[in-house]
């Protein structure tokens, strides 16, 4: 009888699973308008382009987040700055309005590479075929790892590195290039996010002193070739983007600091599974598993998991409160995806230990549906269209409904609002944009008009620019509101209007107000929000009338 070279079904499987990978990562990737976020990385990153740092004046614009809190000396001083130097060369040459599959593309890829880092740690390992089965699964049933790897933002290269990094640590071998490999990749993860950076170096460290130091002990003199300069680089990168004695931006506790740090580590461990990071009852069942399994990995995943989680708690910024968005800021948990999937799949393997024929039917059931993971215990409020705490008891395959996403994507509101700027809206003309958050969307993919409103008082730094930029000291040619802010709206314009200066409103954009394309799950919908009010929920568009 012929028998099949176990490498030859490997190499299959990987062809396979790269393939769907490269569907899921980069098909319509330029779909959907840049969201919040997204849009202030890329608009920096033309900045970087044309300048080589985080200016906040672009051309006749200025990016100013927040009324400026993340600026010093008008140049970004408070986020790491990875990801607008990772941007800038792909969304640089765009002039006429931004291309959101450009400003995507290298985090797409980084997203690749990690599925590729991914699949040769399990060759480098002699991962049997049914492990291979097992965790390609994983992999192509993550939505969020694929949703992650299609934002322009920090989070996929996050992945990557840390993958890269726990890879160099379980076979290190003490060479000096991979001493220097483990510099350089540490020193690239963090200018990406201080947070994530530390987390992972908890895990290692703990992960070190119960197990590693017996294993491959690291000699002073590699540790210290690996830590000095790790310290000058965070030290150089803290000097100028510091994002310390900027909490305010969080919004304030209205509980004590240890109390808040409880509900946000709990906060954690429940979005981390409603998000489908990872397999909350996998994950759960692992130590309970390694009694009678004797698998140390069953061990060594679930504290590494609870490790980080720890140690972006302690650290976060995040305030936990009443009138606070009660749901974890879930993104900085994103590097704990692929550890998430590896221990899933050992779990899975330590169930059906003796009924093998199990492990293929428990694996759909916990990487293709929700099922495993309670249904989501946060998601969309389907009347508020927001997040919301609710045991929504809606079970679903997470996979097929990204796939059908995929097919008939939604509208995108952002994009709406952009396309009738660019055809309604003469260079230079001043469009204030409510909320605030909205402006920065509309100002990447419809850069010709000027963005008004955006700071609060005419001090310090901001002293010498144009009043257009300070809210409510001159009138714009044009206010955009995107939903229930057509109240605010309203109330400015009637303001205006004792002031002699009238508004007539001249559209109405009827899809619904905002862009539900987060990666995390709780604030994304696979679907076109349907049921909507006209009265509140749609975009208006108002113009000043200078007869």
């Amino acid at each position: 009888m012929i028998q099949t070279d176990p490498r030859i079904i490997k190499i299959i499987i990987a062809i396979l699973a790269l393939s769907c990978a490269l569907f899921f990562l980069f098909f319509r990737l330029g779909q959907y308008a840049l969201w919040d976020d997204e849009a202030t990385t890329a608009l920096f990153a033309q900045s970087v382009w044309r300048t080589g740092d985080t200016h906040a004046k672009l051309d006749h614009n200025l990016i100013a987040y927040n009324s400026g809190s993340e600026l010093r000396g008008l140049r970004n001083r408070y986020i790491p700055p990875l990801s607008f130097y990772l941007a800038a060369p792909f969304v640089g040459s765009s002039t006429e309005g931004g291309s959101a599959f450009a400003a995507r593309l290298p985090f797409a890829i980084c997203g690749f590479l990690t599925v590729i880092m991914m699949l040769f740690w399990l060759w480098k390992s002699g991962a049997p075929i049914s492990t291979w089965l097992l965790t390609v699964a994983g992999i192509l049933g993550n939505v969020s790892l694929m949703l992650y790897a299609r934002q322009c933002r920090y989070y996929s290269v996050a992945i990557l590195f840390v993958t890269v990094l726990a890879f160099l640590y379980i076979y290190r071998d003490g060479r000096k290039r991979t001493l220097l490999a483990v510099i350089l990749i540490s020193a690239v993860l963090l200018a990406s996010n201080y947070m994530i950076y530390a987390a992972v170096y908890a895990c290692f460290a703990v992960d070190y002193f119960f197990w590693g130091r017996k294993i491959k002990p690291l000699r002073n003199l590699e540790l210290a070739v690996i830590f000095i300069p790790q310290i000058a680089v965070g030290v150089l990168l803290v000097s100028i983007y510091n994002p310390l004695g900027m909490d305010h931006i969080w919004g304030k506790s209205t509980v004590s600091w240890l109390t808040g740090k409880v509900i946000l580590f709990l906060w954690n461990l429940r979005d981390l599974n409603s998000c489908e990071h990872g397999v909350g009852l996998l994950i759960l069942l692992a130590p309970i598993l390694y009694l009678y399994a004797k698998d140390k990995r069953l061990l060594r995943a679930p504290i590494a998991i609870l490790t980080y989680i720890l140690t972006v708690t302690l650290l976060s910024p995040q305030q936990v409160g009443l009138g606070l968005l009660p749901v974890a800021t879930v993104r900085y948990l994103a590097p704990l995806i692929p550890l998430c999937i590896f221990t899933a799949v050992i779990s899975i393997q330590a169930l059906t230990v003796r009924a093998k024929w199990l492990a293929i039917p428990l694996a759909i059931l916990a990487f293709s549906t929700n099922v495993l993971h309670g249904g989501p215990l946060v998601g969309i409020d389907e009347k508020t269209h927001f997040s919301s705490i609710i045991a929504q008891g809606r079970f679903r395959s997470t996979v097929a409904e990204f796939i059908q996403e995929l097919l008939t994507p939604p509208p995108s509101a952002y994009r709406a609002a952009a396309d009738w700027i660019n055809e309604n809206v003469e260079d230079k003309q001043t469009v204030a944009v409510m909320p605030g958050y909205a402006t920065y969307p509309l100002m990447f993919h419809a850069p010709k008009a000027t963005y008004a409103w955006q700071l609060k008082e005419k001090s310090g730094q901001f002293n010498e620019l144009p009043d257009i930029h300070f809210f409510g000291k001159i009138p714009s040619d044009f206010i955009i509101a995107f939903g229930p802010y057509i109240s605010h709206v309203k109330g400015f314009i009637q303001d205006w209007k004792t002031k002699g200066i009238n508004y007539d409103q001249v559209g109405r954009l009827d899809v619904y107000w905002y862009d539900l394309t987060r990666p995390e799950l709780f604030w994304h919908s696979f679907h076109e929000i349907e049921n909507y009010s006209l009265d509140g929920q749609a975009i208006y568009i108002f113009k000043i009338d200078r007869k």
